[in-house]
């Protein structure tokens, strides 16, 4: 078999060979690499991934293409990209296209350039229809309106990122609709499905995370006495890290020692004068959230971090909160599973297919108070033995090594190559 994976990035492993930036997002899709990389003798593979120029190369024993596109404007869908992936598959001659994600637009050139639905794959990450219908949840509304000086430079203030969004969906509808095959793992993303593509048969399949949070497990011992919060993400509303601020002020009464410790891109103006300027409208949100409830010296913001320092975190942290808006299988939350830490969580999208009410606490409406009771109740019950976040972490942990089996899952992905050729 001749599988081309066509990726919103190059994975690691391979960025690595060519002397290219790897990334840390997307840490699934190198973990499943990894299995790949141990069984090349079951299939021929390819990969095609962004690039600032494109390119052809060959990387440990692998045929790798880079294409050009415009990945700071995901919702610009350049035709020009359609005739860059036919020359792709022409060179590769795949037998079968799998795509990982629809949030680019070299999705729907992929599908384009097939020309054939039954050798194309498309599995879903996020759901952009999803994500640009719960956008501005729980923003105040005042603030939807406002443009710092960075978002009226780039003419990118909130309610023209829903609005990209909202592209990016009429670009995931159109690609999902020239497939054959979609898969996922959620009943929202399977909603998606059915909704863009009757005719497509949907494949379940689970995700396999980065090897680093198989190995370790989260004591309660290790955060007795602390209340800190760990989050992976802040940096726009889908995340909600605007919800998690407003339940902070409640739940800051009761904790005065309230931390609150955020992965990823910062977005509030921190590291020198330029960051200050180009601060966008959702981080001056923030900051006044943060003024308003007395959080400034609650809220530390990590930066972008590697797998091990996240790992750090997790163990470190009294519990993991996803305060997102939206979510289809956020990749956060197996990993916090995966460690055994707390997990407090926001029911909607398709969180509740990958941490059900036995596995964690999951809050509803995206409310803020919701959210502050549900952080009070797992600070209460770890300052007093723990006994409730005990069997929640024990069952989560139990079903996040089911779902993200590496080898099971690895199996399952070469089933559904088997069967469609």
């Amino acid at each position: 078999m001749r599988i081309l994976w066509v990726c919103n990035q190059c994975v690691p492993q391979i960025a690595e060979k060519l002397n290219i930036p790897g990334s840390n997002k997307e840490g699934w899709l190198a973990g499943l690499f990894e299995r790949v990389m141990t069984a090349k003798d079951e299939f021929t593979l390819g990969l095609a991934f962004p690039h600032h120029e494109n390119m052809s190369a060959e990387a440990d024993g692998y045929k790798v293409y880079g294409f050009s596109e415009d990945t700071g404007h995901p919702e610009n869908y350049d035709e020009t990209l359609d005739k860059r992936m036919k020359e792709i598959f022409d060179d590769f001659r795949p037998d079968f296209i799998h795509v990982f994600g629809t949030e680019y637009g070299h999705t729907l050139s992929a599908a384009k350039a097939c020309g054939d639905p039954s050798k194309m794959l498309i599995t879903f990450q996020g759901v952009c229809g999803a994500l640009a219908e719960a956008y501005l949840t729980g923003v105040d509304e005042e603030w939807t309106k406002k443009s710092s000086f960075r978002d009226s430079l780039k003419k990118d203030n909130m309610i023209s990122q829903k609005e990209k969004f909202m592209l990016r969906a009429e670009h995931e509808r159109e690609a999902v609709s020239l497939a054959a095959y979609v898969s996922g793992r959620t009943s929202l993303d399977q909603k998606y499905t059915h909704d863009y593509n009757p005719e497509a048969k949907y494949l379940f399949m689970n995700e396999t995370m980065r090897k680093t949070f198989y190995d370790g497990k989260w004591e309660p011992e290790s955060v007795k006495g602390k209340h800190t919060i760990f989050v992976s993400q802040c940096d726009y509303p889908i995340k909600g890290f605007h919800i998690l601020l407003k339940a902070a002020r409640e739940v800051i009464k009761e904790y005065p020692d309230l931390q609150i410790r955020v992965a990823g891109t910062t977005i509030t103006g921190e590291g020198g004068l330029k960051k200050k300027v180009l601060i966008p409208t959702y981080g001056q949100y923030l900051k006044h959230l943060m003024k308003e409830g007395n959080l400034e010296d609650a809220v530390t913001f990590l930066g972008p971090l590697t797998a091990e320092e996240m790992k750090k975190e997790y163990l470190s942290a009294t519990a993991f909160v996803l305060p997102s808006v939206m979510e289809n299988s956020p990749n956060c939350l197996g990993e916090a599973m995966l460690l055994g830490v707390p997990c407090i969580a926001s029911n909607v999208g398709g969180v509740a297919d990958i941490c059900s009410i036995e596995d964690g606490l999951l809050y509803d409406d995206c409310d803020p108070f919701k959210l502050a009771q549900a952080m009070k109740d797992v600070f209460y019950d770890l300052d007093n033995g723990g006994e409730e976040c005990r069997k929640r972490i024990e069952k989560a942990k139990e079903h996040a090594r089911i779902r993200h089996d590496g080898e099971a899952n690895f199996q399952r992905l070469l089933e559904i190559y088997r069967n469609r050729l």
